[in-house]
Order: structure tokens, then C-alpha cells, then sequence
């Protein structure tokens, strides 16, 4: 089941959900997701960044792909990987 609300954000920054009765009670995954703006365009890594985890442009751009590959598994990648090298 999907719920969608457009809400407004206050100064507080706080959130309060409401659940509808017809939802059984118990463990749920919640997803929240915010409208990327002008000043978070989706760009690539900038190159002083690659491969720095502490890197908070690098960490964004992670989070945007977190997900990507779930309906389409990396079967062989080993056996890919060895391919790669020996190219």
C-alpha cells in the first residue's frame, strides 16, 4: 500500500505521521523522499571526491544509486571482474 500527503515543513523541521485505521500494527518500512532542488543538482562525483566515503558530495551521489541493480542482480561478477583484468 501506497500513501502519499503533501505536507509543510516548519521552522521545527518536525514531522508527525498519521496512519490510517486500516493498517495492521507492527514493523514498517517508511520511505521519505524530498524534492532534489537547484542546489543539490545530479551531477557526477567531482574528481577530488571519488572514492572518499567521508566525502559528503560522493556520499549523495551513493544514495542516489542505492537500489539501482536490485531487480537485475550481478550474477557473474567474479568471473566479469577477471574478464575485466585480463582485457
Amino acid at each position: 500500500m501506497t500513501i502519499e500527503q503533501t505536507v509543510e515543513i516548519t521552522d521545527s523541521r518536525r514531522l508527525t505521521l498519521e496512519i490510517p485505521e486500516g493498517i495492521p500494527t507492527g514493523n514498517a518500512r517508511v520511505i521519505i523522499r524530498f524534492p532534489q532542488t537547484e542546489a543539490e543538482p545530479d551531477q557526477a562525483v567531482p574528481e577530488e571526491a571519488k572514492g572518499q566515503i567521508s566525502n559528503d558530495a560522493f556520499r549523495r551521489v551513493l544514495s542516489r544509486a542505492y537500489g539501482a541493480w536490485k531487480d537485475n542482480p550481478w550474477i557473474d561478477h567474479i568471473d566479469d571482474i577477471n574478464a575485466m583484468r585480463d582485457e
